[in-house]
């Protein structure tokens, strides 16, 4: 059985693997906060109530611009890879993944416009591994307590989004992935006319992702050969996504969850058998 350290350090691997991607995205389209930019300050700012500009947080607010946001990208870059020197178990580790959620919470206040679950999935991860390896405290049973709390959010995560679905009656006529690949935003040429070719494969793609959604929790529970069917298939579902509809920061914020699963799969069938 993997060890909650092992564990630990699997997640926040893949953590900082797709952080560090999307931060160098931010990087190379760091013209997007300029005063001009579409994500201008000027703008983003709007959201804001005068209270708000006026509280603790409105110091951070003179970084919000090309280079104030430069420099907190390369800090987030650092930071990164100062966590492959530093395990999580050590009081710099700890430091560390404090420091990166900070780092994701000052941008936030400019990005949130385009935020998606992936960012909220990666700051309930950090947060929970932050929480959960306080340097003062001794022992194991917090560090599982925090992978179980992220394996459970993730389940909850997929059965809300399969159940939603299943209320959709876009996604019962099975139309809406072919929908979805027909969009400019998220959409793919090629993806779209193969959809509206085959139409039992938009069938097939639809119902999949409904049932398998609503019981991926199941990954839990089964015996560990069984679960891995769960595990393959939201790897290819995500994998997918972000060659498809170029979602590539929901494979590594999902995908950095999965450690927590296989973890929590193996103390329930060490319980039961």
């Amino acid at each position: 059985m993997i060890s909650i350290i092992e564990t630990n350090q699997l997640i926040l691997i893949i953590l900082s693997i797709g952080l560090f991607i999307s931060t160098m995205e931010y990087i190379k389209k760091i013209q997007i906060f300029s005063s001009t930019g579409l994500l201008s300050w000027n703008v983003m700012q709007l959201r804001w109530e005068k209270k708000d500009q006026e509280s603790v947080f409105s110091p951070l607010f003179k970084l919000f611009n090309e280079k104030g946001l430069a420099i907190i990208f390369a800090l987030r870059c650092l930071i990164i890879f100062g966590l492959l020197f530093f395990p999580l178990e050590t009081t710099y580790g700890w430091i560390l993944i404090g420091l990166l959620g900070c780092s994701l919470l000052a941008s936030s206040m400019i990005t949130f416009y385009g935020s998606d679950g992936s960012d909220q999935m990666n700051m309930l991860i950090i947060i929970t591994l932050f929480l959960c390896h306080f340097p003062v405290v001794t022992g194991s049973r917090l560090a599982t307590i925090g992978l179980w709390f992220i394996a459970l959010q993730t389940c909850l995560s997929y059965t809300v989004a399969g159940i939603a679905k299943l209320v959709s009656a876009e996604w019962r006529a099975s139309t809406a992935i072919k929908d979805v690949f027909s969009t400019k935003t998220y959409g793919s040429r090629w993806a779209a006319v193969l959809l509206k070719k085959y139409p039992g494969v938009n069938v097939f793609l639809c119902w999949n992702v409904m049932i398998m959604e609503t019981l991926f929790p199941l990954c839990l529970i089964l015996p560990s050969n069984y679960a891995l069917i769960f595990i393959i298939w939201g790897f290819l579902f995500h994998l997918l996504t972000a060659i498809i509809m170029g979602l590539n920061s929901f494979f590594w914020a999902f995908m950095a969850a999965y450690p927590a699963l296989f973890y929590v799969n193996h103390q329930i069938q060490a319980y039961l058998y």
